[in-house]
């Protein structure tokens, strides 16, 4: 399921198991974009799925889209739910997030947005990269 939005930005979604949804935004994450990303994972998390949230496509990360990620893992926390960001390891992506900090906040995980999803299904292998 794709989800286009302003500028061509679009949130590419699946559900390869059941309890786990994989979103793939795509363009630059800033404060015309961000919503829908946010309304995709609240969907989500309404539904009782956890998130893999793969960044690789991400052109920009705005500050708004920070707050954002902040905010979307603590609601995944509130809800007993799981959220890990996998394709962090390029451009400005890994500069913003490193240069934040964040990197050490957020469920950042070195493994591939497929890894995540098996980590997720069977919660006893579950490991951050």
């Amino acid at each position: 399921m794709t989800s286009p939005a302003p500028g061509g930005f679009e949130v590419r979604a699946h559900v390869p198991v059941p309890t786990v949804a994989v979103l793939r935004p795509d363009g630059e994450l800033d404060m015309v974009t961000v919503p829908e990303l946010v309304v995709r994972v609240e969907f989500h998390l309404h539904q009782e799925r956890h998130v893999v949230l793969d960044l690789r496509d991400v052109d920009l990360l705005t500050s708004t889209a920070l707050q954002a990620l902040l905010v979307v893992h603590d609601a995944t926390q509130r809800r007993g739910l799981r959220l890990r960001i996998t394709g962090t390891d390029h451009g400005a992506v890994a500069r913003v997030l490193t240069q934040t900090g964040l990197h050490a906040v957020l469920p950042i995980t070195a493994l591939s947005t497929e890894e995540a999803v098996a980590a997720l299904a069977h919660p006893r292998r579950d490991v951050r990269g």
